[in-house]
Formats: C-alpha cells, structure tokens, sequence
C-alpha cells in the first residue's frame, strides 16, 4: 500500500511538472507571437514615415542647394515618438535596428533643428554681423544632413522589410 502511494505521488509529481512546462512553452509561444505582431506594427508604421520623410527630402534638396533659404517643409516623427514611448523598443525589434532607427531620426530631428533656424534667421535683421556667413552655415548643414539621411535610407529600408515578410 504504502508503495502504491509513493508511486502515484511521484505519478502526480511528474504530471504536474510536465503540465508546468508545457504551460510555460504555451505561454512562451504566445508572448513571441505577440512580440512578432508588435514588432510589424511599429516597423509598418515607421517605415511608412521614414519614406515620407525620404521623399520630402528628396524633393526640397534641389531648393537649398539652388537658393540661399531653401525651403520651408516639415520632417516628421510622430511614429517614432510613439515607438520610444513605452522604452522597450529594443526588445521588440532588437537592438541593431533600433541604433540603426536612432541614427536616422537623429538625422531628421538635426535638419528639422537647422531649418528651424534657418528659418528664424529669414526674420532677423541682414544687418547682423556675419548674417551671410551664419546663412551659408545653415544652409550647408542642412544640405550635408540631408545627404547622410537620404544616402542611410535605402539599407535602412532594406532591413526593415527583412523582418517585415
């Protein structure tokens, strides 16, 4: 009898523990899945900003290059923004991608910075001790930044769209 119970508790013991596993695996399984959608739901959304931000840039380059002031626009970073917000950003897509991510809104966040001045300069007086200077600077920061961001955009692209197939 008493051989009998040992047995079934160890019977028992081990069904509990092979539940606990298999709950575990379940529950693993479904947090990765769940990971995964995030993980596409943010990279669709960042991607979809980054190539309207590409294609804004792509088509006011020529006006700061052929004109001293350029042109008015706006880089957006909504998605981005939104995408930081909760901080786990890198456990969701990972960390390479998440510098790689960073470098180009910093890129987008320095030309928005340098047009807002640029702009604000358009309003100060030329009378300004080295306004022309001051003008070539802005304007040849934007147009450098510019060219890094359009140049990082397509192999950013490409890794994006890895992980979302």
């Amino acid at each position: 009898m008493f051989q009998n119970l040992f047995v079934e508790t160890i019977a028992a013991l081990i069904g509990i523990f092979v539940g606990t596993l298999a709950a575990l695996a379940v529950d693993r399984a479904r947090e990765r899945r769940r990971k995964n959608r995030r993980a596409k739901v943010i990279l669709r959304s960042l991607s979809q900003e980054l190539n309207e931000n590409h294609n804004t840039l792509q088509s006011i380059r020529s006006a700061y290059i052929a004109t001293p002031f350029g042109k008015s626009f706006y880089v957006n970073t909504v998605a981005w923004e939104t995408a930081m917000y909760t901080g786990d950003l890198p456990e969701i897509i990972g960390d390479d991608l998440t510098d790689a991510l960073t470098d180009q809104y910093a890129l987008l966040v320095r030309i928005r910075y340098y047009v807002d001045l640029l702009t604000r300069l358009w309003f100060a007086p030329t009378s300004i001790a080295g306004y022309e200077e001051i003008r070539r600077g802005f304007n040849t920061a934007i147009i450098e930044t510019m060219n890094h961001a359009i140049n990082n955009h397509d192999p950013l692209m490409s890794r994006i769209s890895r992980i979302l197939k």
